[in-house]
């Protein structure tokens, strides 16, 4: 019990954090949740006043969800590339959240928070975050165990509102080479024969700047190109 409360009392400390950096700019925000099944949003939206700077947010469970509502493209599930759990997903969500809302700054989450899913390596516990603030974006993944469920769905929203808070800290500090989010992180480095798409995938961190102009495009497309009558299985 003691543990959980202070988890509660990080988010709520963090949230404020975000928030009072949100009203400093005068930007607003949305969020993508898988799943934390929408406990970022609602802590955020603890926060007296947050119709100011709260847009929307989407709880996108389901593969199919995260396309319908939000553009990822379906390659980004793909087994042998990235898969649900990973950079990629991450940050196609939060572009689409950022898209679709108006947002100037949006929050992402995929992850396993247990006790069952564990699946090719990714064990139960982690976690990818991304955070789009105006062209910059910033993903993380961080592994935090095979503890109880809500005990890391707690954990994961500690994380994203940490995560978002540093994102917007870096806002301007330089200038970061543009990066398609459809190819994922190895299309910002320097070509490595020795890396595989398991190295590229895996790693840690990945940061850059959105080209907006043919990122909305590929959303737009995205979600076009979605067949609804084939993401229903009718013999249910």
């Amino acid at each position: 019990m003691p543990r959980q409360y202070s988890v509660v009392e990080e988010t709520a400390a963090l949230a404020s954090r975000l928030t009072h950096r949100l009203r400093k700019r005068g930007w607003t925000i949305s969020t993508a949740e898988s799943c934390t099944g929408g406990l970022i949003a609602s802590i955020l939206t603890d926060i007296s006043g947050a119709s100011s700077w709260f847009l929307q947010g989407w709880v996108v469970y389901s593969n199919q969800s995260k396309m319908r509502e939000l553009g990822v493209e379906k390659s980004a599930f793909d087994s042998g590339d990235s898969g649900a759990v990973s950079h990629k997903v991450a940050v196609q969500m939060a572009r689409g959240a950022r898209y679709k809302s108006g947002s100037n700054v949006s929050i992402a989450v995929t992850g396993i928070a247990g006790p069952s899913g564990s699946v090719d390596g990714k064990e139960i516990g982690r976690v990818h975050v991304a955070v789009t603030a105006e062209d910059y974006f910033l993903v993380r993944r961080m592994d935090f165990g095979a503890n109880d469920r809500l005990d890391n769905k707690r954990s994961f929203a500690a994380f994203a509102l940490r995560l978002a808070i540093e994102a917007l800290d870096r806002v301007g500090e330089g200038e970061r080479e543009a990066t398609s989010l459809s190819e994922g992180p190895s299309s910002n480095r320097e070509s490595d024969a020795q890396e595989t798409d398991e190295v590229e995938f895996g790693t840690e961190e990945w940061e850059g700047a959105i080209l907006w102009g043919s990122e909305k495009k590929t959303v737009s497309q995205s979600l076009k190109k979605i067949d609804l009558a084939s993401l229903i299985d009718w013999d249910e």
